[in-house]
């Protein structure tokens, strides 16, 4: 699945280069506000959360039928991040999704399958603060954060692998996703964060990716030593999405047994 998704990703970069090119995606960039940033909201000392707009996804489907506006309200007041799923053909997202999101004041993350620095371009003249980029599919990791960082975004690096963060790590990645969901068979495994973690230093930013259901699951990763977490199908799908991401609050909130993680210092001790 995942090779069919970039095969038509890279079809779809080249279509749209066509009808906006990268040079009017700079202009429009010139003449706009720096963006809200992300690494302050995920990153500041306590579980922060990342919650998604979600509308459908290759291994469920459709998920929910409410309106951005709608989830929104939701995420303002419990989020400190919010992910917008941009990708067309698989997830019934949109870059248009990702613009109306910016009259919430969110740092908004642009969660798509990105193969060409074009689509970093695009997600900042959409109104992101970051961008995913996912270790094996973006071409250039360093380049592609270094472009990032150019464009006043810090990226979020997904890692699926040690060999993954020892890439994201040597790029030079500051927010690094462990995605607990394989992107082969759509399985999740949230002993992946508990493996991974230890493997990113304390001084950077870890995002633990996919499997929350609920409070029990959040605080699982929390102690594993996620300093943020990423939470989508849970509540676009739940009854009522507002009580459920109050209990995740309180969960993560209350964790006092949270793994630690090396120090930059320790980790090349223990990996060097």
């Amino acid at each position: 699945m995942l090779r069919d998704i970039i095969r038509s990703k890279k079809l779809e970069v080249k279509e749209l280069m066509k009808k906006t090119p990268l040079s009017i995606l700079r202009d429009d960039i010139t003449v706009m506000d720096e963006p809200v940033s992300f690494p302050a909201a995920v990153g500041g000392g306590k579980v922060s959360l990342i919650c998604e707009y979600k509308r459908a996804s290759p291994s469920m489907g459709r998920i929910s039928e409410r309106g951005l506006e709608e989830m929104m309200e939701v995420y303002r007041d419990l989020a400190d991040a919010v992910s917008i799923v941009t990708d067309g053909k698989y997830f019934k997202g949109s870059l248009d999704l990702l613009s109306r999101a910016t009259d919430y004041g969110k740092p908004l993350l642009m969660k798509d399958f990105l193969v060409d620095e074009y689509q970093i371009y695009r997600a900042r003249a959409s109104g992101a603060s970051s961008v995913l980029l996912i270790t094996g599919v973006f071409p250039d990791l360093e380049s592609g954060i270094q472009k990032c960082r150019e464009l006043s975004m810090e990226p979020l690096v997904e890692c699926h692998t040690s060999l993954d963060i020892f890439r994201a790590l040597e790029a030079g990645a500051e927010i690094i996703g462990v995605n607990n969901r394989d992107l082969e068979t759509f399985e999740v495994d949230l002993e992946r964060t508990h493996a991974l973690a230890p493997l990113v230093p304390d001084e950077l930013i870890l995002v633990s990716e996919s499997g929350v259901r609920g409070p029990e699951d959040a605080e699982i990763l929390a102690g594993y030593g996620a300093d943020a977490l990423l939470i989508g199908t849970a509540p676009m799908s739940a009854q009522n999405p507002r009580e459920l991401l109050e209990e995740i609050v309180d969960a993560v909130s209350q964790c006092r047994d949270r793994r630690r993680r090396y120090t930059g210092d320790e980790f090349f001790e223990q990996f060097a």
